[in-house]
């Protein structure tokens, strides 16, 4: 995956109207609302993180995980679908002011060469890269824990991937690798190329290719 940019290709207007999401397949809606919060819980811990990056990263956490669940429930809700946008937009900003982490390293390839798609690909991966980041971050992912107001004095890590695992659960992204078509034998490709993804580079915890493998073999 290649990120080109140019200033010439700049947005000018954003245009956040729930209206365009009503008829949105659920699967997609699903994705892109996983996808989101991947944003949020990736930018928040990795090591470009800054003040404005988390700012934008803990107000679009409160608006995507309650909003997530009332929007799959009701897609044609203006409310729910209007607070998804608000707070992917704010998770985007924050990526633009920071960057992202293994979870992204992981997806991309399972993605270019299996063809998953991105938001179910990355999502797959997040709760168990929480896990692993956890020994490093865990009084972030409590900061994020309590944004939505959950208050905990040990094992953030463990309730915030708790917590994307019931989301997941709810938005049918749940399967294992296994399920999807994916043979124990392309773990070990995957992981060395997903340790050559430039993501890889921010992510709170030093990886090596060998732990790639051990993530994807934790979800397959």
């Amino acid at each position: 995956k290649m990120a080109c940019g140019d200033p010439k290709a700049r947005f000018r207007a954003v245009v956040l109207d729930p209206e365009l999401l009503a008829s949105a397949p659920r699967r997609v809606l699903a994705a892109a609302g996983i996808d989101a919060l991947s944003h949020v819980v990736e930018s928040y811990v990795c090591t470009a993180r800054n003040p404005v990056s988390a700012l934008y990263g803990r107000e679009a956490f409160g608006l995507l995980v309650p909003g997530l669940p009332a929007l799959l429930a009701d897609p044609a809700d203006p409310v729910a679908a209007g607070q998804m946008l608000w707070g992917a937009h704010l998770a985007g900003a924050a990526i633009e002011q920071s960057m992202l982490g293994i979870a992204h390293s992981c997806a991309n390839p399972l993605t270019a060469r299996l063809g998953f798609a991105h938001g179910a690909a990355v999502g797959r991966m997040l709760p168990t890269v929480v896990r692993f980041n956890g020994a490093v971050v865990e009084a972030l992912y409590g900061e994020l824990l309590a944004a939505v107001g959950v208050s905990v004095e040990a094992g953030a890590a463990a309730r915030l991937a708790g917590l994307l695992e019931e989301l997941l659960a709810l938005s049918g992204l749940d399967q294992r690798l296994s399920s999807w078509g994916l043979e124990r034998g392309h773990l070990e490709a995957l992981g060395t190329e997903a340790a050559e993804q430039w993501t890889a580079r921010f992510n709170p915890r030093p990886v090596t290719a060998r732990e790639l493998i051990g993530l994807y073999e934790e979800v397959w």
